[in-house]
This record gives C-alpha cells, structure tokens and sequence, in this order.
C-alpha cells in the first residue's frame, strides 16, 4: 500500500530567485523585421544548435490579449478582446483581417479558439463550432453535446468516470484538433459537487481527458483516456491535473501531464504503446495539496500553483525527424508575477526518446507547427512597448 504524501500549506518563501538571461545578443528590429536569440544554457553541451528569431508583426487592431494558430505556412493572429482574427505571412506581412466578431449572418459572439481544419477553419466561441471554409464562408453552426445515458437522478447522486454526459470542454490552455476522419479532438474537464479535483480521489482515477466530436452537430461520440498511476502519488493537485497532448497522422497520441516527467504514448483504444522522458531540471514540484472546494473559488491557490510551483505544458511532435518537443515550468519564488508566463519556461527536445536539449525559451513560447525547416511557435507580447510577434526556432 502507497502512503499518500500528507498536505501542506502555503508559505512564502521571503526570496527571488534570478533567472539568468539567455540571450547571446540582440538585432535592432522593426515590424515584420526579426531579432535572433542564440541559446547559451542549454543542459546537454550542445547536442543540438539552436537559434531562436522572434518575427515582429503589426496587427490592424491589437489589445495585446491574442494568440497565433497555424494551417500551412500561414499564421492567424485572434484577438480575444477585439474579435478579430488577422494572417499574416511567414515573413510577418499582414495579409488581412479574415473575420470579425458580429460580422455575417452567423452573427458570432467571441472567438475561444481557431481550429485548422482540411476543408477550412472553425472558430469555437464558447460551447458553439462555427465551421467555415477555405475562404471563410460561413458554412454552418453546431452546440458541444452529449447523449444522455443514465437519469439525471443517478448522475447526480451516483456519478461516475464513464458518465459522458458530466463532461464539458476544458477552457484553461484548450487545445482542439481536427483528426483524419473529421472528428474534432477536445481536452474535458467536468465541475461535479461529488465528482471533482477537489475533493473527489475517484477524479484522478476516473475521470476521462479526452473527447471526440462531431463538428457538425457538436455531439461528442467517444471519450478517451484516463491518467496515470503517478497521481496517486498525491492527494488533491487540482490545479495539475491539466495535460496537453498531440495526435500524430498514424494515430498514435502524445500526451505529457502537467505532474508527471513521463511523456506517454496511446493507440486510440488508450492502451499504452510506450512512455519515455526526463525530469525537468530545478523544477519545484513539492505541491500545495487541499481537499476543500473553497479554493476552488479563491484565486490565491490558483496562482500558488501555476506561478510558483513547477508542472509539464505542452507538447509537440515533428513525426518526420523523429523529434519530440515538450515545455515545462520549473517555478519560481517571485511572489510579485501576474500570471504564469512570468514562471520560468523551458524546452526539452527529443530524439528516437533520448533528451537531446533542455534550454530555456520564452514565456509564452508554444510550438504550432512546422514551416519549412523551422518551428514556429507562439508568441511574443510585449504590453509596455506595445510590441508582438511569434518565434522561428532553429535547429543546426
């Protein structure tokens, strides 16, 4: 029998931790011009060469509040405030804005999310699946649902993992993708008062992390995935139970969970085809642990665990060069951050499974994809300076 690790509480630190700079130097730049930043901390003596070019962009209307998505070799820029969406090129360029909010007969409300598709895009606002196409015709509008397959009377005071109907879209750091049979791949959360993060050992057994859905009618048809073993190493992380994942072309399915080092790889009935990887390095994972919904609604815990404590973010997968790229954040004793980008960011990178570096990226930096022989990657937001763009990194 495993000994859960017993709770802690909040205590501050009373210390700043320095991080050093990993700049080498710094290029004037301009609007759609690009600045370099060589790598110089990297943890495993420069097996990899890498450069990172940060490409400045001047958007029609910015709020500095967005985020970059990428189809081909085209960026979209979404400006959550303003409802616009804008591409630009690789280069920076502005090639239009291709949407905006309450503009056509769809009448859209916001923009959660841009979700490349083959046939077009689809802009999930909230709960609702705006589906246009390559030139952003407006071609129809589905509502995220399920089936129900108990009563309401047992959901409620029976629930259970494989409940589908308990199930929404998770909104912190979603990630939704279109896979090759046309269903959209979603990450799932689910708020129950007997079935949660916060008081509920049964969530991290059997809770599922994953969904399938119809675009065009919005109904989610399967539910994949549960965590692993490694939870049971604590008692209530609920501010770590998050996860990221990357669907690979032979369906194999990449997944890293904020507090575990492994990177676990699935088929599409979940079953485990391999897992691999590193702890990050100096990263503070000695976790502030509760069993109480109150701090569910007290936003000190929440920025606790994402600004001082250390967790794995993101994941991406480059199946051609057998590359595996993963970001984490080691923590930081700053008690003056404003949000989670300010919590020290690394990149590890992968090859056949063996770490090949570990250095660190910026904040906000989030791998979309590949164009070329570079990866780029979100997103540089300077607010102060009123400066924004995305990063190219390469690899020699």
């Amino acid at each position: 029998m495993r000994m859960m690790k017993s709770p802690k509480t909040l205590q501050s630190k009373g210390s700043l931790r320095i991080q050093t700079p990993f700049f080498l130097f710094l290029l004037v730049s301009f609007a759609c011009s690009e600045k370099r930043d060589v790598i110089n901390d990297s943890a495993k003596e420069g097996l990899i060469q890498t450069t990172i070019d940060t490409v400045f962009v001047e958007p029609t209307q910015s709020s500095q509040l967005g985020t970059f998505y990428l189809k081909d070799d085209a960026l979209f820029y979404v400006d959550n405030a303003y409802g616009i969406i804008e591409e630009f090129s690789i280069e920076g360029r502005s090639k239009g804005i291709k949407k905006r909010e309450l503009d056509g007969p769809e009448e859209l409300q916001g923009i959660s999310e841009l979700i490349p598709t083959k046939a077009g895009f689809i802009i999930r606002h909230d709960w609702g699946f705006y589906q246009y196409d390559s030139e952003w015709e407006y071609v129809g509008k589905s509502v995220f649902q399920s089936a129900s397959t108990v009563s309401y009377e047992e959901m409620l005071d029976n629930p259970k993992g494989e409940y589908i109907e308990m199930y929404e879209l998770l909104h912190h750091n979603p990630k939704t993708t279109e896979i090759a049979d046309g269903h959209l791949v979603i990450k799932l959360d689910v708020e129950h008062p007997l079935f949660n993060a916060f008081t509920t050992r049964s969530y991290y057994r059997d809770s599922r992390v994953l969904g399938k859905v119809n675009p065009f009618n919005g109904m989610m048809v399967e539910m994949l995935g549960t965590r692993p073993d490694s939870y049971e190493e604590y008692e209530y992380i609920p501010f770590h139970v998050m996860l990221d994942y990357h669907w690979t072309s032979d369906n194999s399915i990449y997944v890293t969970y904020e507090a575990d080092s492994l990177i676990y790889v699935y088929d599409t009935s979940w079953n485990l085809k391999d897992s691999f990887g590193e702890a990050g390095i100096g990263m503070n994972t000695d976790y502030v642990e509760s069993q109480t919904l109150d701090v569910a609604f007290d936003v000190k815990y929440f920025n606790y665990a994402r600004n001082r404590e250390g967790f794995y973010k993101d994941i991406y997968v480059d199946e051609e060069e057998g590359l595996v790229f993963r970001t984490y954040r080691q923590g930081s004793d700053r008690q003056d951050l404003l949000d989670e980008t300010g919590n020290p960011l690394r990149l590890q990178i992968y090859r056949n499974k063996k770490l090949m570096e570990d250095f660190s990226v910026p904040g906000r930096f989030r791998i979309l994809g590949k164009v070329g022989e570079r990866y780029v990657a979100d997103g540089y937001y300077d607010e102060q300076n009123e400066k924004q763009g995305f990063y190219l990194l390469n690899l020699n």
